[in-house]
């Protein structure tokens, strides 16, 4: 943990030349303020200065005066769960901090922008979704992280246990130049020593795209590598065509739940804010069909939508039994797909193709994006 530090308040758009924090010599100065994480801590972008020079940009996350004893454990166990997972296309978190009664969490920062965003682009784009190597390239990615987080040991070789639990497209971010990483480590399962024990009644991670049996056994689910692999089979059907599996009309019927139908008040609460209760993913998931699955797919090609099928089967026993195995037929789908290698030059070239045609959109004026910084006139200071 650092000491010494100093920090200054920072107000708005104005605190972009502000200090957040002092450590050893280095400042970290706002770029801007980014919003909230899920777990509701104040998110940053700011840049290093030391002697003068200021570095690439950081986030930073500030967890405030006054948060629970909980809380800071959490972040405790965050970073020590990120010891474990030196990896290409995992997020790097470089360190946690205290100001006074304030704690920062260091990550890095990747230059880009969100799978969540990349799907707003399509949306832009009169529906225009991103291709099939594209989003066959991005999973694969992220396979390839989930294969090695659930492999994580500790220092004596002894499994950890690891499982996302929260994996969403927000969670997912791609560089301009094509690189794709895995973040948002804050709801992850671990057998570390002295975890921090989840409260009775709340439910961590990100329910909206959680496995059927997850939700079937709210309170007493045990987390499985698996919930992982479902998760991302929602993640890339959303991609390829823009559906919500679980927000389908039919599903919705076929659960009985209608959209506006008011359901009695949960008995537990999500981590999360959800667009629907736990019980009400509960029912969905309960009536998930694989003819939903292929409804949703309209469109993808026969090879893909097996693919995403077996992700998505209710059954986790049916299910790809490991993020690896998931991994590899992605790849194989990807160079079957295509003469030449689809590989990161190529995903830049199309993202930055995707965000090009979406400034320009018809629905770009009135259209606000949850991520800023991804439009030159959303930038602070840009003219």
């Amino acid at each position: 943990m650092g000491s010494g530090f100093r920090r200054q308040t920072v107000r708005g758009k104005e605190a972009t030349k502000h200090v957040l924090f002092s450590h050893q010599g280095t400042d970290y100065l706002v770029v801007w303020r980014m919003g909230s994480t899920p777990n509701g801590l104040e998110h940053y972008l700011v840049r290093p200065r030391s002697h003068g020079h200021v570095g690439e940009p950081l986030e930073a996350e500030l967890l405030p005066h006054g948060a629970p004893a909980p809380a800071h454990q959490r972040l405790e166990e965050q970073v020590r769960m990120a010891s474990r997972l030196v990896h290409p296309a995992i997020e790097r978190v470089l360190g946690l901090h205290t100001a006074g009664d304030e704690t920062f969490l260091l990550k890095e920062h990747v230059d880009g922008c969100s799978l969540g965003t990349v799907i707003s682009f399509s949306v832009l784009r009169e529906d225009r979704w991103m291709s099939e190597p594209f989003c066959l390239y991005v999973a694969g990615a992220v396979a390839e992280a989930l294969h090695h987080l659930h492999a994580a040991t500790d220092e004596e070789g002894q499994p950890l246990g690891l499982v996302h639990r929260a994996l969403n497209p927000c969670g997912i971010r791609i560089g301009w130049e094509g690189t794709v990483k895995l973040g948002d480590f804050a709801s992850a399962y671990s057998l570390l020593p002295q975890r921090v024990p989840t409260p009775g009644g709340l439910l961590r991670g990100e329910l909206e795209y959680a496995a059927p049996e997850r939700l079937a056994h709210l309170r007493t689910a045990v987390p499985d590598a698996r919930w992982d692999v479902f998760s991302l089979g929602l993640v890339l059907l959303e991609a390829l065509t823009g559906n919500c599996l679980y927000g389908l009309t039919s599903l919705q019927a076929a659960a009985g739940l209608p959209a506006r139908r008011t359901l009695p008040r949960s008995t537990v609460r999500a981590e999360r804010p959800s667009w629907a209760r736990p019980e009400h993913l509960k029912a969905l998931a309960a009536a998930l069909r694989p003819e939903h699955v292929e409804e949703a797919l309209q469109g993808v090609s026969a090879p893909v939508k097996r693919l995403v099928h077996k992700a998505l089967r209710v059954n986790p026993d049916e299910r790809y039994a490991t993020a690896a195995e998931l991994r590899d037929d992605l790849q194989e789908n990807l160079r079957a797909s295509r003469e030449q290698p689809y590989g990161a030059r190529m995903a830049a070239m199309e993202l930055l193709m995707a965000r090009t045609e979406a400034a320009g959109s018809p629905r770009r004026q009135g259209a606000s994006l949850m991520e800023r910084g991804i439009f030159p006139e959303d930038v602070p200071g840009y003219s």
